[in-house]
């Protein structure tokens, strides 16, 4: 294709994106211009602090966030904690979001809006969300439909998909009545997993790993080689490495909400432990593998040390900024350990990929054997 040709498709992919514009707004034009929903919040006088619970239900079931003292939780997943800076995103959105018009429902169109409530597993069904008190009184309630699409220019050419940039609601008790927002509310749904705090473990300055499948690695400073103990040969440097990256970044991918119900291998387990230069003990028990996730048992102890080793010759000046250091990072460890020692409770399903590196046997530690030179 020569460039005026390239140049007359995409003149005409504008010329068909600006006509695809035009028909979405005479669509909205139609509406009645005289529209005393427009410009109002689509739930009027809602105050975020009220609001202990948060029920969302779609076609894939339903999903309770429940603020407690400590943050939000989630109760399909055993009130494990959910992301707190996401429920409070939604919560903003769902405070201000206003609306753009509003016209009567036509039960016809119903399903074609993906206004059909979601307990009634028909098709077209849309998604509930349902704010309530501390004493379960509901503050407000949407069934978010059919989102309001804006068609890309680029479409035809590798980029299919369209920009949400509305949604078609119904609010409260007015079944009756359809209302566009101008924001898609895409934060509003049901899947448990994806609204729970992803990190668990950031294990930091590893000096010791142990594992049940055989074999010790330690070092005695963070910037030496790593040793394998009982024996006179070192690990391969990368993959002893590995063992302290991995312990680093332990990210969930879900939570198990009942363990009891499930086969999880966590009755004969591989044991991996990591001691760290702060004088903490992490204990992981890895399971059974279960597509590309293996079951995970957490397990913190230890404090750390508090008070900082005495420096010969350490001038006065220097000892006080250097006390007043020492202080700040074991302030923000402790918090970092108290929160780590309160995963105990649970089975989570964490990442294959990022927890075998501390599932090999001693044999993979060693380096691989430089293959004998070909003769020629």
């Amino acid at each position: 294709m020569s460039r005026k040709q390239f140049l007359i498709v995409l003149a005409a992919l504008a010329v068909l994106a600006a006509a695809a514009g035009g028909v979405v707004l005479s669509d909205r034009s139609a509406w009645s211009s005289a529209d005393s929903r427009a410009g109002q919040k689509a739930i009027s006088g809602l105050k975020i602090a009220d609001i202990t619970e948060i029920v969302i239900g779609d076609s894939s079931g339903e999903l309770h966030l429940l603020r407690e003292p400590s943050g939000w939780s989630v109760r399909e997943r055993a009130g494990f904690a959910a992301d707190t800076d996401r429920v409070a995103g939604m919560l903003v959105k769902l405070a201000e979001t206003k609306v753009v018009q509003s016209e009567p429902l036509v039960e016809s169109q119903r399903a074609r809006l993906e206004l059909v409530e979601p307990k009634d597993k028909a098709a077209g069904q849309g998604t509930a969300v349902e704010l309530k008190d501390a004493k379960g009184g509901v503050l407000g309630k949407l069934l978010l439909g059919k989102k309001i699409l804006k068609g890309s220019a680029m479409a035809s050419i590798g980029r299919p998909e369209a920009d949400a940039t509305g949604r078609y609601v119904v609010a409260g008790d007015d079944a009756a009545t359809v209302l566009a927002l101008g924001d898609p509310l895409l934060e509003v749904e049901a899947r448990a997993r994806d609204w729970l705090v992803k990190d668990l473990l950031r294990v930091e300055g590893t000096k010791t790993v142990s594992s049940s499948r055989g074999w010790t690695v330690t070092r005695n400073t963070e910037g030496m080689d790593w040793k394998l103990l009982g024996s006179s040969q070192a690990p391969d440097l990368q993959k002893a490495t590995d063992l302290a990256s991995s312990l680093g970044w332990v990210n969930l991918v879900d939570v198990v909400a009942d363990p009891a119900k499930a086969d999880t291998g966590l009755d004969r387990p591989v044991t991996i432990q990591a001691q760290t230069f702060d004088g903490l003990k992490y204990t992981l028990k890895a399971g059974k593998q279960v597509d590309s996730n293996y079951y995970l048992r957490i397990a913190v102890a230890g404090e750390p040390p508090k008070m900082r080793p005495a420096v010969k010759n350490e001038k006065a000046e220097d000892k006080a900024k250097n006390d007043k250091e020492f202080e700040e990072r074991r302030k923000k460890l402790v918090e970092k350990v108290e929160r780590e020692k309160k995963l105990e409770p649970w089975t989570y399903l964490v990442s294959k990929t990022s927890l075998d590196p501390l599932l090999r046997d001693r044999a993979q530690l060693l380096p691989e054997k430089k293959k004998p030179a070909k003769k020629t």
